[in-house]
């Protein structure tokens, strides 16, 4: 019965997008966000959701005629799309097995044109708040969840990650939540409803809960780096303060001493066995990109058992840096977005990802300062926290592929455009008064 609810509720949503491309938009990034099919035991849960979504939306956009829809013409944009061909060509010539490489691929594909999309569709202020709006939603769905069993157990339980997405882990939902958390934040103020912003002031506090269930230890660290670029960028500095402060104090009463010990292991991190994991990782991915500069060793190949000691005979190179490490019979993931976009596409793959980061984080730096409209200063500052949070927190874990990213960068490119056509309609109002 469950299912054929949900489905009932659902198919508007695609008919919708149908006719309008920017509801199929809303409705793909609530998916995204929300994972439904992991509430769905009956037959809506073999659906593949998104990709009916998807697809009604790409169909939408053919018959569409919005005059607000704007072209696919931006270098940052380019920069992501040769970073996907790049992906392409190093899978082309992938050292593990090709249907892997190229499963990897095919969502980071599907990240590429739903980011085209937004940059497409997302060209007003409410359009762009609506989205937010739905992907907040979405993401919400999990966090009020996986918080609430944690606060329920008074810190006993350990979010594991979610089922379906590539949060698949703890390390990977912690970072994926303090993504959104700056965009909770940006929110809180926009919204008017009273109820709406105690929802979502709800939601960015229970974030903050799953990221210290999560048991992460990047993610932990990744919070304090969050809450300090918060506190910078806002201009209510006292009441953060006092939220942070109560905050911790009740974090630290719920939680259990199980995640206190855990988190006490951050000071002996050369002496822990899952660091040394990562440390083993990098060096087995830097390894590969020097063999192969150009291509790297292909998405996902060096977790791969034979791609994985074959490199492994030369890990002695690295000696200098520790000669502790995991057996050969263990691989790993990168745990490093920068690592694991080496590995996997060399140098070359390397700077393009770079390219994109450090394009974003100075896009979203002077949007933030010299943008026009104040809410355009305030959304670039929270893009910003995300970006910085995302390549810091982000150097311990395997998520350079991540949907989400790509769409913040999408969305910077929308703000720019809006903040140069506000630009332009001042400098005419400004022309015809002196007139």
């Amino acid at each position: 019965m469950k299912d054929l609810i949900f489905v009932l509720m659902f198919l508007p949503f695609v008919i919708m997008a149908l006719r309008n491309p920017f509801i199929g938009l809303c409705g793909w990034a609530w998916t995204i966000m929300a994972i439904p099919k992991n509430m769905l035991w009956g037959f809506a849960g073999d659906l593949r959701l998104t990709y009916i979504l998807a697809i009604a939306t790409i169909l939408g956009m053919f018959f569409d005629k919005d005059p607000l829809k704007k072209p696919l013409v931006n270098g940052l944009f380019v920069l992501m799309v040769l970073f996907l061909i790049q992906c392409a060509i190093s899978n082309t010539f992938t050292l593990g097995t090709s249907a892997s490489s190229w499963i990897v691929w095919s969502d980071f594909f599907k990240a590429i044109l739903f980011s085209g999309l937004c940059m497409m569709l997302l060209t007003t202020r409410n359009r762009i708040e609506t989205f937010l709006m739905a992907l907040l939603l979405g993401a919400g769905f999990n966090i009020f969840f996986e918080g609430l069993k944690f606060l329920v157990t008074a810190g006993n339980y350990q979010i594991i990650g979610i089922n379906n997405s590539m949060m698949t882990d703890n390390n990977l939902f912690a970072l994926a939540v303090l993504i959104v958390l700056p965009l909770y934040m940006y929110m809180i103020p926009q919204v008017k409803q009273k109820y709406v912003k105690l929802g979502f002031t709800g939601l960015a506090g229970l974030a903050a809960v799953c990221v210290i269930g999560s048991f992460s230890r990047g993610g932990f660290i990744g919070l304090i780096i969050v809450g300090w670029q918060i506190f910078l960028k806002t201009k209510r500095k006292f009441w953060f303060i006092v939220f942070a402060l109560v905050f911790a104090s009740s974090a630290l009463y719920i939680a259990s001493a199980k995640w206190t010990n855990r988190m006490q292991t951050i000071e002996h991190a050369d002496n822990d066995s899952s660091f040394l994991g990562r440390v083993t990782a990098w060096k087995l991915a830097t390894l590969a990109a020097l063999d192969r500069p150009l291509i790297g060793a292909g998405q996902d190949a060096i977790q791969h058992g034979w791609v994985w000691a074959y490199y492994y005979t030369d890990i002695h190179q690295f000696d200098f840096v520790t000669t502790k490490n995991t057996p050969v019979e263990h691989p790993k993931a990168a745990h490093s977005i920068y690592f694991q976009v080496l590995g996997d596409t060399g140098f070359v793959g390397l700077i393009l990802f770079l390219l994109i980061l450090g394009k974003s984080i100075m896009m979203s730096n002077q949007l933030a300062k010299k943008a026009e409209d104040e809410w355009v200063r305030q959304l670039s500052k929270a893009i910003n926290t995300v970006f910085i949070v995302f390549m810091i927190s982000g150097a311990l874990l395997s998520l350079a592929y991540y949907d989400l990213i790509y769409a913040m960068v999408s969305i910077l490119i929308c703000l720019s455009r809006i903040n140069q056509l506000t630009k332009i309609k001042q400098e005419e109002l400004n022309y015809a008064t002196s007139s």
